[in-house]
């Protein structure tokens, strides 16, 4: 049967001491912090070849009697010889000195990490202050925008609707004109004649019973002509109001549908989530 020996060093290796840049060390030469470990593991291996001392046979060693082998191999006893090696002694100014490193390293990482931990937060903190204000910049230039879009056609609206006053009111101007004309002539004939219009009293020839009969169905006559000639103005007069209100209703259907067609093809070159930001703006 055999065994592994499993006598070796318990120390620690310790983490090495920075190297000043630009100094190369020899080749071949141990640091000093290397040469405590590698003395111990001979020391330990010398001390277990002589414990061992005659109990197993010399030609289950290398030929250097430092060095043991992995596995105890012997064909003369069945048994093979383990004892224990005396463990090293430990330095208590080496495991001081050790955890004093660990402790160093261990709060060096933390104010490592604590430092790239606010650079990061300081470059988050400005790439989101950045996108706040792009986004607040276009948010103006957007209200900017709609707020042009709306004069714009406010603008349309009221430029046709004054197109559509000048095209009804051009036949109306040019009757205005000719009864303003007819105006002035009247109230010339009445300031030239103003010293024989006030008349109090005058001469009838004749019965004047008879004349005032006359007189009356001259006059009724007269009011009848000029009421069938109002009635009649009256209902070309309603006739042209219902025609205009008729044209007016058409003028505005037209103008609707010529919205809805403009906004449709808007929203269409937009797209549908820029058409919502911009009728339900956020805020």
């Amino acid at each position: 049967q055999s065994n592994s020996l499993t006598n070796e060093s318990n120390t620690v290796p310790r983490p090495s001491s920075p190297k000043p840049t630009g100094v190369k060390p020899k080749a071949g030469t141990p640091t000093r912090r290397s040469m405590a470990p590698y003395a111990t593991s001979m020391m330990s291996r010398e001390n277990e070849a002589s414990l061992l001392g005659k109990s197993v046979l010399q030609s289950t060693f290398s030929d250097n009697p430092r060095f043991r082998p992995d596995l105890d191999i012997s064909v003369i006893k069945d048994r093979t010889v383990i004892e224990n090696a005396v463990e090293p002694e430990r330095n208590p100014e080496n495991e001081k000195m050790m955890v004093e490193m660990e402790t160093f390293l261990l709060a060096y990482l933390t104010a490592k990490m604590e430092s790239n931990t606010a650079k990061l937060k300081a470059e988050a903190e400005t790439k989101i202050l950045q996108a706040m204000e792009e986004e607040q910049s276009l948010h103006d230039e957007v209200k900017e925008k709609k707020r042009q879009y709306l004069l714009a056609e406010k603008k349309r609206l009221v430029n046709e609707l004054l197109d559509l006053q000048v095209a009804t009111l051009t036949p109306v101007a040019e009757a205005v004109g000719q009864f303003t004309k007819d105006y002035k002539s009247f109230a010339t004939a009445v300031d030239t004649t103003r010293h024989e219009l006030p008349v109090k009293n005058f001469y009838i020839d004749g019965d004047r019973r008879e004349f005032l009969g006359n007189f009356y169905v001259k006059l009724i006559s007269t009011i009848l002509k000029t009421q069938t000639k109002k009635k009649t103005q009256n209902c070309t007069d309603a006739d042209s109001i219902k025609a205009f209100k008729e044209q007016l209703e058409l003028s505005s259907l037209v103008c609707r549908q010529r919205i809805y067609v403009q906004q449709s093809t808007e929203e269409e070159q937009l797209g549908s989530s820029r058409s919502r930001e911009l009728y339900c703006p956020k805020h």
